[in-house]
């Protein structure tokens, strides 16, 4: 591997603005990258379904009669990104503190790009590889979910958007639903005829506190996350819009907590003479992979060649994994070494990007 390679173009891409719905810029970047490398490439049309201004970079490296393996890591980062000032420290890279720096997730696209690279330098045997580099996976995996999977059916899916060093592997994800929850009263003059009103908030509060919300057990959780409502403050609050999200790693307990909740705002805005409207819609699905299985043996194999602990966990957050599993082809998110993501704080240790890479060429030679 060269490793002042892997670096230099992980520097490089990072300096890249990429919000989302924006990502043109890096995405023409990594087109001229793969077909660098000899791969087919094309574009999809998900940033068309989405309002963007590219879509998905796919390519693929051709090994007839192999087994398919899909990479993927996602090209947005989160705000700020724009004039990120990179800075290598004692082995760590951050940036000067103004901005992110976008590690998530290009962290994960310079290892599969440095991994390809080696595969095809030392003319090492090889899966067939589709690379997936997706759009908009912080707006809510609106890439993945416009991907169109099917045309290439890979056996595996490897999606490289983690926190945790290299072995890590995210074997467990919850089920998702997200939305709004609007409380309906009526409004009228809080100073003269407060009494002809019905104050939203009012309703929404005793909701509240009759709902489950935060850690329900070892699997659930439930928030309330924004509330907006209100004209003036002369006025009884008329409406009032909650922003409700609820997450399990059983389906049957998220459908039954939602079923609950829906439940207490009809009983009791029906108490108070409110309306509701319940606009919470079902997010991505959830996934449990076994010890046993084919895809986690082989990442298995590879990190106890590479002479590294292999540490298989769940995670209370959604990757472009869900999405893949949920269309029926098994994926799991591995960790590239990403740290305090999100925010101006964010780093990556140098070490943790070699390790992930030269883990990527274990795992693909394994595959082979």
């Amino acid at each position: 591997m060269n490793k002042e390679r892997l670096i230099d173009n992980f520097i490089h891409m990072v300096k890249i603005a990429s919000p989302s719905k924006d990502e043109r810029q890096v995405a023409d970047y990594l087109k001229q990258q793969l077909e660098e490398l000899g791969m087919e490439v094309y574009e999809d049309d998900a940033g068309y379904k989405v309002g963007g201004n590219t879509g998905n970079i796919v390519g693929i490296l051709k090994a007839p009669g192999k087994k398919k393996v899909l990479l993927s890591a996602h090209m947005d980062t989160v705000l700020p990104c724009e004039n990120i000032n990179p800075v290598i420290d004692n082995g760590i890279i951050r940036t000067d503190g103004t901005t992110i720096l976008g590690g998530d997730d290009k962290a994960g696209i310079a290892d599969i790009i440095e991994a390809i690279r080696v595969i095809k330098e030392k003319d090492y045997d090889h899966p067939e590889i589709i690379v997936v580099f997706s759009i908009c996976e912080e707006l809510g995996l609106l890439g993945a979910k416009n991907f169109e999977i099917e045309k290439y059916s890979p056996d595996y899916s490897f999606i490289l958007d983690s926190g945790g060093k290299a072995g890590v592997a995210i074997i467990q994800t919850p089920y998702s639903a997200k939305g709004e929850i609007v409380v309906i009263g009526k409004s009228a003059h809080a100073g003269i005829d407060p009494e002809t009103g019905v104050n939203a908030l009012t309703v929404a509060a005793h909701v509240i506190t009759k709902l489950k919300l935060g850690r329900i057990d070892s699997e659930t959780t439930s928030n309330i996350g924004m509330v907006r409502g209100g004209e003036a403050i002369n006025i009884v609050m008329a409406e009032v819009t909650l922003k409700y999200e609820a997450r399990s790693f059983s389906k049957e307990k998220l459908e039954n907590l939602l079923k609950d909740t829906q439940e207490k705002f009809d009983k009791i805005t029906k108490q108070f003479g409110a309306t509701y409207e319940y606009n919470v819609d079902r997010g991505y699905p959830g996934y449990h992979l076994k010890d046993d299985e084919e895809i986690v043996s082989y990442f298995r194999k590879a990190c106890e060649k590479m002479g590294i602990e292999c540490i298989t966990k769940s995670t209370g957050g959604g990757s472009d994994s869900n999405i893949y599993t949920g269309k029926g082809y098994k994926a799991m998110t591995i960790g590239v070494g990403m740290s305090k993501v999100h925010t101006k704080e964010e780093f990556i240790a140098i070490e943790d990007l070699y390790q992930t890479t030269e883990l990527l060429i274990e795992l693909l030679k394994g595959i082979a």
